[in-house]
């Protein structure tokens, strides 16, 4: 799905928009609910976004990010796979957790494929992906990646080349179909225009999924992982009118200057705040309005 002119949407040819929601640097296109930046950054993933600097994150969070690793693993099933491939693998932290006899983490980053052999994590560059096939995998998973690549049409077309006859991928995205988006919207924790260069809707993730041969099985609105999580980073975003300043704080540590309105409205929505951060994911998960959802599906007959 490489990028089209402007004013044409990449996948009915109609004629778009500019703006989606009230961010101007947007193509959108009212029919398939596909919005995707007018300029793409050069985006560059610097070794630290891989590893994070903060004890915080190591020593409090570490039992957490497991318990968000085996809620991933629920959607494919917990039973022992053959093969499991995981695009946009990082530094491997995810796929250690996975009950597979082999493993195989593709990543852009050197230092992100450094990280997982020293971890025994079988590895592939994105070029290598890109050109692999019969992988035989039971599952490929894609954990908030195609919003960030030129071009996701060709890599889930080597995804299904790559499964197993009953194998599964597995996605999670942002959705700017959402409560989340039409709330906060510059606000919104999972817009980062500096990365994600795609912003899908069910309707238009589920359209990119046929079209290179894939049925979906279902779209889950209640990621807890990702969906709770932006909601109390949204909040705080809107509040302070500051980017992501929790998220760099437990990713990051202490490297950067806090502001009296990071810190308060941070504590707050932490406590006095959070039911209410918590009614709207329960309120926006049931009318499946989420800010992320998960997509999980199959290969298609024929």
């Amino acid at each position: 799905m490489a990028l089209s002119k402007k004013n044409i949407c990449i996948f009915c040819k109609g004629k778009t928009v500019s703006g989606m929601g009230n961010i101007s640097s947007y193509w959108y296109c009212n029919v398939c609910l596909l919005g995707w930046l007018k300029e793409i950054p050069h985006i560059v993933y610097a070794d630290d976004y891989y590893i994070g600097k903060s004890n915080i994150a190591s020593i409090i969070f570490s039992p957490i990010a497991n318990f968000f690793y085996f809620i991933r693993r629920v959607y494919v099933g917990l039973d022992e796979k053959k093969v499991w491939v995981d695009c946009g693998a990082g530094e491997g932290g995810f796929l250690q957790t996975v009950h597979s006899k082999k493993k195989i983490g593709v990543e852009i980053s050197s230092f992100g494929r450094k990280m997982m052999k020293e971890k025994g994590i079988l590895t592939l560059s994105d070029e290598e992906f890109l050109v692999s096939k019969n992988l035989q995998a039971d599952v490929i998973s894609f954990w908030h990646v195609i919003e960030h690549l030129v071009e996701p049409t060709r890599y889930l077309s080597v995804a299904r080349k790559n499964l197993s006859k009953n194998g599964k991928i597995v996605l999670g995205i942002p959705n700017h179909r959402s409560f989340e988006f039409r709330v906060f919207g510059k606000h919104w924790f999972h817009l980062v225009q500096e990365y994600h260069i795609w912003h899908f809707s069910p309707k238009s993730i589920t359209q990119l999924l046929n079209r290179t041969g894939f049925t979906v099985k279902y779209i889950d609105n209640w990621s807890i992982e990702h969906h709770l999580t932006g909601i109390l980073q949204s909040f705080i975003n809107k509040s302070a009118g500051s980017d992501s300043v929790l998220h760099r704080l437990v990713k990051r540590g202490l490297n950067y200057s806090l502001s009296f309105k990071d810190i308060f409205w941070s504590i707050f929505w932490l406590s006095i705040g959070l039911p209410i951060v918590l009614l709207f994911w329960l309120v926006s998960s049931i009318f499946n309005q989420s800010g992320t959802i998960v997509i999980v599906a199959t290969k298609s007959k024929g």
